[in-house]
């Protein structure tokens, strides 16, 4: 299922790199996926560990600033985001990405029915994050939803630091559960909760619902000849497919070695391999560029079409 309302891009590489042949020039770029999706936009990128946001209200596709900021950043990491509301203020505050520290977030999707069960997810995220929802999005709970579960799992407070990226898996895979658990007591349309999370080192993309695509390796680079990546392994066959790796059945004990990683809502461009994440499925890529997939959480049914787009009280 393809979401209408918004579009998530995502990219973590071993080198610092610019992304606007994916944001602006390439075939379906995000600026042109975004003439369908002007209620805001924001673009979260690294300076080292320092994670930044540059976001706003006007649509991506005729804002200036989207364009040239696009054009001159160079990060080894980004989250962006455009976004089309059906009901809910366009405005700054519930445009994404949202930042804590050195966590950076954007969703895609709708948690159906969260008026039922918002005050749940509220007594669960700490006290000392409550304070910091400033929007009226769900995604914006969701947000420190899960980075409460991230530091009752003992995840250092704002994500820096060194921490295992499987221990930081099982939190948000069980914190998700109890989302859909939520949806289930309130007996509401299960939820979609796509997502990317990041501290610029570790790097997190979760398909729950809707269509996600990956890519980590290219059909052909036009920056092969001097790109300072020095095993450019992107060019080489993968070892295993994203299937062979969902269908392996150990998902957090078979990996795939990137160089980099590309996670869009549509594939973007020509140069790259896209596959489609599975369904459920939570994209996990440690420090060392390693990738694994990991399983769905349990109340998660992969497949069920959502209400329509008219229906969906959209709130990311």
């Amino acid at each position: 299922y393809t979401c209408p309302m918004c579009r998530l891009f995502g990219f973590r590489s071993n080198v610092v790199s610019g992304a606007h042949r994916s944001l602006l020039d390439a075939e379906n770029a995000l600026s042109r996926q975004a003439t369908q999706h002007r209620d805001g936009w924001g673009i979260g990128y690294f300076l080292g560990e320092e994670a930044y946001i540059l976001k706003s209200e006007s649509g991506a596709a005729d804002d200036e600033r989207f364009h040239r900021i696009s054009r001159r950043l160079q990060s080894h990491a980004f989250v962006v985001h455009v976004r089309r509301a059906t009901v809910g203020q366009a405005d700054y505050l519930n445009s994404h990405p949202f930042r804590h520290g050195s966590f950076v977030f954007a969703h895609n999707g709708t948690i159906f029915g969260f008026e039922h069960f918002v005050d749940k997810m509220t007594a669960e995220v700490l006290p000392a994050y409550r304070d910091l929802i400033f929007g009226s999005t769900d995604s914006e709970h969701l947000f420190y939803y899960l980075l409460s579960a991230l530091s009752r799992a003992g995840i250092p407070e704002g994500g820096r630091g060194e921490f295992d990226s499987s221990l930081a898996a099982k939190a948000l895979t069980e914190a998700l559960q109890r989302v859909y658990e939520w949806a289930a007591e309130a007996d509401v349309e299960q939820p979609l909760m796509n997502f990317i999370l990041t501290n610029g080192q570790l790097f997190f993309a979760q398909r729950l619902g809707i269509d996600l695509y990956l890519a980590s390796q290219k059909v052909t680079c036009r920056d092969f000849d001097h790109c300072a990546e020095p095993d450019k392994i992107c060019m080489e066959a993968a070892p295993c497919t994203l299937g062979e790796l969902w269908a392996s059945g150990k998902p957090a004990g078979q990996t795939r070695k990137v160089n980099h990683l590309t996670v869009a809502s549509e594939p973007i461009g020509d140069e790259n391999i896209w596959e489609m994440v599975p369904d459920g499925a939570l994209v996990v890529v440690d420090k060392g560029l390693n990738l694994s997939l990991y399983g769905a959480p349990g109340g998660f049914i992969a497949g069920r079409t959502p209400p329509s787009a008219s229906h969906a009280s959209e709130v990311a």
